[in-house]
């Protein structure tokens, strides 16, 4: 049980992450299939997902400590 509490505690940060992101990348991406987004889209969303995914991780990490 202690190993799936750690599994959701480090996926749900960059689960979030993608959720919050994907309105503002359909914007950019030009509509909201992402299939249909060119590869520079699909990638500067994969890098802003796994930053802010990485940050929320940290902050998550961080209030466990205190």
């Amino acid at each position: 049980m202690k190993a799936l509490k750690e599994m959701v505690l480090c996926t749900a940060p960059f689960i979030v992450a993608a959720i919050l992101l994907y309105p503002f990348m359909a914007i950019l991406g030009g509509g909201t299939d992402p299939f249909l987004w060119e590869r520079h889209d699909r990638a500067f969303y994969f890098i802003c997902t796994t930053c802010f995914g990485v940050m929320l991780l940290i902050r998550v990490v961080n209030h466990g400590r205190d």
